[in-house]
């Protein structure tokens, strides 16, 4: 018996597929990176930026133009996009992920992304399941209920299913038993109830066994065999610890994802031409593409306060008028941090355009001062119409966060700009949420999380209005570090159960928004905030059986944009500890002056994972349903019945 060949290599090599064709990868958050040439691809937004959108149109336009980056440089296969679910905040790869913290966000969002994506290459959707930490990633047993896998870890990748190539399977160990080789996660869940007919590969060097990981679904070890070489299965068929009918389950699945896609696209530049080296070269980042990056990273950036200047005023800080003197301050305002660390870094390209590049190239009155010295900021900014703050927070791969503040100081240096000059903005690219002490000291805030390449153009373009800013937060931000009260034992986890490192997951789906909910707290800014220049009105909600309708309309301001979201709030969820009190259904931008939004309640809005008969079943009763501007910003309630 011959056994398929299953070899691959990242970039610059090929691998032999069952015998017969070649496939080449690269790393995919935030576009084609790792050995290609600074400049030659387009560095985008982040994937936290896509999820800050709310925007699934842009989510497949981001999914399409690095497709056809990955395509051009020579691979066959992108991983990603990223779907996990933010659970603690300080995780180093919540940049990432299109997720943020709530499932149907992320299932939303998800499937244009893939789609856009495999109209070129292959989509890799990682990193599954609950790799929700990485200081310990490698060693931590994460303890978690069947019901929150299912009903919230899991529900963003199940939406993908029935569409990506593939699925990255992650470091960590899920309930005693590696992601690799998880037979729950790997063959109940996913390639059983998700009914995923693709392949699973593994992260780098997650693979630990040859039969165990092959018989619960892993179909590709990577970077190179280990496990799974031709010896190493053929023993273990030989023995019987394998179905030799897995193996060819296995390389049908592979190969499924190269026939599914369209044919022009199955054989990339270099594949039988020559060396993958010349298509790394190549620079693949279009005109178009840039135009887009610069769209995406205005329309993800999230206006989080602009209040009126004066009691009784509408008249308010943003936009900026082009007439007006400004003090750019902060090091971020000149060299900007635009994309997080690790294998999926793209660096950034020698014609990078910082804010303080676009702010001049409009001709602007602009100085600037790095913030360095407190005083010289503060007299810069007395000395300005209009002072602009810059903070960072950087974030990568291989550890956690060490705490949610600004670096280089600038917790400090806020408060002191402000008080020289009370027109003070803050902007800040962050790789998750962030602690905003001096919040209530400035009128103006804004984050844009991880921009891309075209950070200065688009901030230019938002700060003063040729883009109306339209994104959300996918993510809390908090009002205190650890606010939801994790213990070690929950994160990062303790040495117990006979592993290095385990963390229970006791606080089940109340994370994020449903924490906040469930206590009472407001944070500093909630899920699914975010501001425009302008304000919209909400009314007329009605709700015939499972239909839901209500009006939009803009009242006053700059044309823009707002997202509203219909929350639904379960039966005796407030009697019930492990119950949110109400959960992201449907989400809807509206960018008219009028907008009817519409919505019927499908039978996933309103189940509940049954683990006595192993399925969905509904949630009968009154449901409360809420709609507002944000998780926190409710302004319509209603109820529906479900029998």
């Amino acid at each position: 018996m011959r056994l398929p060949r299953l070899r691959y290599s990242r970039n610059s090599g090929c691998g032999e597929l069952c015998g017969r064709h070649y496939f080449r990868w690269d790393n995919g958050p935030q576009g084609y990176g790792d050995t290609t040439p600074p400049g030659t691809s387009t560095q985008w937004p982040s994937t936290l930026n896509v999820a800050a959108t709310w925007d699934p149109g842009l989510a497949k336009a981001w999914g399409v133009a690095m497709g056809e980056e990955f395509w051009a440089k020579g691979t066959n296969i992108q991983e990603g996009p990223g779907a996990c679910i933010s659970r603690v905040n300080r995780n180093g790869r919540t940049f990432e992920y299109i997720s943020g913290e709530d499932p149907t966000l992320g299932a939303t969002l998800v499937v244009p992304v893939v789609d856009g994506i495999q109209q070129n290459v292959m989509a890799i959707t990682k990193h599954y399941l609950v790799n929700n930490q990485e200081d310990h990633r490698t060693t931590v047993n994460e303890l978690v209920d069947e019901v929150t896998l299912m009903e919230l870890y899991g529900k963003p990748f199940a939406a993908a299913a029935a569409r990506t190539a593939g699925y990255m399977c992650a470091y960590n160990l899920i309930n005693g038993k590696y992601a690799c080789e998880n037979p729950h996660t790997l063959g109940g869940m996913l390639k059983g109830s998700y009914n995923f007919s693709g392949f699973v590969v593994s992260d780098w060097g997650a693979t630990h066994s040859t039969s165990p990981a092959i018989s619960a679904g892993l179909d590709i070890e990577m970077p190179r065999a280990k496990f799974f070489t031709e010896e190493k299965i053929h023993d273990a068929i030989t023995k019987g610890e394998i179905d030799p009918s897995r193996i060819d389950d296995a390389c049908g699945r592979i190969l499924s994802g190269w026939y599914n896609l369209p044919a022009e696209k199955r054989v990339p530049c270099g594949h039988g031409s020559g060396p993958a080296s010349i298509c790394i070269g190549h620079n693949v980042s279009t005109p178009a593409h840039k135009a887009l990056a610069r769209e995406l990273a205005a329309k993800s950036t999230v206006l989080l306060k602009n209040a009126p200047l004066a009691n009784g005023s509408q008249a308010r800080l943003l936009p900026l008028q082009t007439t007006m003197k400004l003090a750019l301050i902060g090091k971020g305002a000149d060299t900007p941090y635009t994309a997080g660390g690790g294998s999926g870094h793209v660096p950034s390209p020698p014609d990078l355009v910082s804010p303080l590049d676009a702010f001049r190239a409009r001709g602007l009155d602009v100085t600037y001062n790095d913030g360095s010295d407190a005083g010289a900021a503060a007299a810069a900014a007395k000395a300005a119409d209009v002072a602009i703050v810059f903070g960072y927070a950087t974030s990568g791969e291989g550890s956690d966060r060490k705490d949610l503040s600004l670096e280089d100081n600038i917790d400090a240096l806020v408060p002191a700009v402000a008080a020289a000059n009370p027109r003070t903005a803050v902007v800040m690219s962050v790789p998750g949420p962030i602690l905003t002490p001096w919040r209530d000291a400035v009128p103006a805030i804004l984050t844009n999380f991880l921009p891309g390449e075209l950070v200065g153009d688009a901030l230019a373009d938002v700060l003063f209005g040729d883009v109306a800013p339209q994104a959300k937060l996918p993510v809390t931000f908090p009002n205190t570090e650890n606010e939801q009260g994790f213990t070690e034992v929950q994160y990062p986890g303790v040495k117990a159960g006979g592993f290095e490192r385990q963390a229970n997951y006791s606080e089940g789906q109340i994370v994020g928004y449903r924490w906040y909910d469930k206590r009472g707290v407001a944070p500093a800014f909630a899920f699914g905030h975010g501001l425009t220049y302008g304000f919209y009105k909400y009314s007329s909600l009605g709700i015939e059986g499972r239909a839901i309708k209500f009006l939009m309309e803009r009242e006053y301001g700059k044309a823009g944009c707002d997202t509203a979201q219909v929350y639904l709030a379960p039966p005796n969820a407030q009697s019930e500890p492990g119950t949110p009190l109400k959960r992201l259904a449907y989400f809807e931008k509206a960018c008219a002056a009028n907008t009817l939004v519409q919505y019927t309640v499908v039978d996933a809005d309103v189940s509940h994972w049954d683990v006595g008969v192993k399925a969905w079943v509904l949630t009968t009763g009154t449901w409360g349903v809420l709609v507002g501007s944000s998780s926190l910003d409710i302004r319509l309630q209603g109820t529906l019945v479900v029998s």
